[in-house]
């Protein structure tokens, strides 16, 4: 007899999170938990977005916060691949990183910038 186990969806949201939370590049982000307010992702990020990007899309206030990695401080540091996205919902913060925001906004039909 084979058991077969299928993920909840909340269990995927969770992984997909998590998986979000190990992309390298910004030690900030290991900080950062869902569901907290965007005022305090702010003060875990030391500071304001460089870009902000807000859609509303069926009632719903989708914003994405853009933040350079630490210590990079060219022109190509602020192009938006090569940031740290923070994608927030009604004000409160639901993941990072760029698996997260092209997965939010391809469920919403936002455009984002190709992968490189």
């Amino acid at each position: 007899m084979q058991v077969t186990r299928r993920m909840t969806p909340a269990g995927a949201l969770m992984l997909v999170v998590f998986l979000a939370g190990c992309e390298g590049g910004d030690p900030r982000i290991k900080d950062l938990a869902a569901g907290i307010g965007k005022d305090s992702a702010t003060k875990v990020m030391k500071g304001p977005p460089t870009a902000t990007e807000p859609y509303l899309v069926n009632s719903q206030y989708i914003e994405t916060m853009f933040y350079p990695k630490p210590g990079i401080a060219d022109s190509a540091a602020k192009q938006p691949r090569n940031m740290t996205p923070i994608v927030v919902v009604n004000g409160k913060v639901t993941g990072w990183g760029w698996d997260v925001w092209d997965s939010v906004a391809a469920a919403n039909k936002i455009e984002v910038p190709p992968r490189p």
